[in-house]
C-alpha cells in the first residue's frame, strides 16, 4: 500500500477537531474488511489519533 498525496485529507482530530491530512500520518494500514485506514499524529494538539471521517 502506497501513501497517497500528502494534502488528502484523512478526517478530524478527536482531540481539537483539526483537519487531519497525509502529511501528519505516522501508519497507513488496511482492516480486515479491506478499507484504509491511517493513524496520525494531529498538527494542532500533537496527539496520535485515528482521524474521523471529514466527509
Amino acid at each position: 500500500m502506497t501513501p497517497d498525496n500528502p494534502e488528502t485529507v484523512r478526517g478530524t482530530c478527536s482531540f481539537c477537531g483539526k483537519t487531519v491530512t497525509d502529511r501528519h500520518a505516522i501508519i497507513h494500514y488496511e482492516t480486515a474488511s479491506g478499507d484504509p485506514g491511517v493513524w496520525a499524529e494531529c498538527p494542532g494538539c500533537g496527539e496520535i489519533v485515528d482521524p474521523t471521517n471529514a466527509q
